[in-house]
């Protein structure tokens, strides 16, 4: 199998799966860090002075990977990184990247694999064009609920909250648009990683046939459980994810206002999307921290007491599952696509219902023995979410597809 690997997308997952699995041929990507390389010293300086971002592409290796099947425009694909402007559509961005790989898997050649994979929005539509002209099988993971779900989603949410609506985002939501319809042409199958986004995709007009759900890995071993019944002081709500409308990022600082700051308090770990005006006329309501990098990412979950993520549009939010691997209970939606079962994990209630939510959270906070119940049940429910489990999953999908075309 060639796949187009998105930054460290699930951290390295896919790929990781599948060479679990014998199946990796090679791996595409714009940025990589190999050992003992020139991107390795200049990514020892990216960590050190280059802020978020650069501590970001900093981190972009990956211990189990063969390092010989990864192939990356390196030094082109960060000039161009630092090049691009904040004032374009971040969805002009991503199509431009995603080009770039085409022409990058394109000169490389197939080699030896039979099977395409990628992620929708990531893939260039071209790109999967070409394998199937190509004669190879195209399989493509939907990461979030299709633009027309998502836009309708946050357009809900922009009802109740109107000055978190960005005006533009209607522009990138048609780039997206078009990307998605011609991906999904292309596709011999389309996987995703939960009902959520399985029901997007049939509301748009996908053969359910054409679909497999397949859970997103984690990791556990590399998320400490974190025991935290010896705590004392203020109950520690958290949040990870960008600030924005579709995050429920309004709705959680809604929530906050229902309690004393003496009893529980609240932190978003995220960088913001929005007006930087809201973010400010609510900083002494919930800690607001910006944009970390990823490593630091579980330190803020370890100083969590129960994690809250009232999103309105996911595909199935990395951010969740990483705290339940850290053992926390979680007060989520079904729309946030996790694998959270309301009452046994923590709960899951409509985003409308802001009540509910003050409710549950106001039950955690109060029910040490719940709390603690919920995150052990959370941890061992990620603890499931192998990456040997995704590899034999994608194994025996990939099978029935070629099984298929033989």
């Amino acid at each position: 199998m060639t796949v187009v690997q998105d930054g460290s997308r699930l951290h390295y997952g896919l790929p990781l799966a599948l060479a679990h699995s014998g199946i990796l041929d090679t791996v595409h990507t714009d940025w990589f860090v190999w050992p003992r390389s020139a991107e390795a010293v200049f990514a020892r300086l990216m960590h050190r002075f280059g802020g978020v971002t650069g501590r970001r592409l900093a981190a972009r290796r990956c211990a189990g990977l063969d390092d010989s099947r990864v192939v990356a425009a390196g030094w082109p694909s960060l000039w161009e990184r630092l090049r691009e402007s904040r004032a374009e559509l971040p969805e002009a961005i991503f199509a431009r990247r995603s080009q770039a790989i085409t022409r990058q898997v394109l000169a490389d050649g197939w080699r030896n694999a039979n099977v395409l994979a990628g992620f929708v929005r990531n893939v260039d539509p071209a790109l999967a064009e070409a394998a199937r002209r190509d004669e190879l099988a195209v399989v493509l993971d939907q990461m979030i609920a299709p633009i027309a779900v998502e836009l309708r989603e946050e357009e809900h949410q922009a009802e109740r909250w109107p000055e978190w609506w960005w005006p533009q985002r209607r522009d990138g939501a048609d780039i997206m648009r078009d990307v998605e319809i011609r991906s999904w042409a292309a596709a011999s199958h389309i996987t995703c990683a939960s009902d959520y986004v399985s029901n997007g995709l049939i509301a748009e007009g996908i053969d359910r046939d054409r679909i497999s759900v397949i859970p997103y890995p984690v990791d556990a071993a590399a998320l400490r459980y974190h025991d935290r019944r010896a705590r004392r002081g203020p109950i520690v709500v958290g949040f990870v994810g960008a600030v924005s409308l579709r995050k429920g990022a309004p709705a959680f600082l809604e929530i906050a206002r229902a309690f004393d700051p003496e009893v529980v308090s609240f932190v978003m770990v995220g960088p913001a999307t929005v007006d930087p005006a809201l973010i400010e006329r609510r900083r002494g309501l919930v800690e607001i921290v910006g944009a970390v990098p990823r490593a630091e990412v579980r330190d803020w979950l370890n100083r969590f007491d129960l994690f809250l993520f009232p999103s309105a549009c996911e595909g199935s939010a990395g951010a969740v599952l990483e705290a339940m691997a850290t053992g926390l209970a979680v007060v989520t939606t079904p729309n946030s696509g996790t694998p959270v079962r309301d009452g046994l994990e923590g709960f899951v209630l409509g985003c409308d219902d802001i009540d509910g939510m003050i409710r549950r959270v106001e039950e955690l906070v109060r029910d040490d023995d719940l709390r603690f119940r919920m995150g052990q049940a959370a941890r061992r429910r990620v603890e499931s979410l192998t990456v040997e489990r995704y590899g034999k999953a994608w194994h025996d999908l990939l099978r029935r597809i070629l099984a298929k075309t033989a």
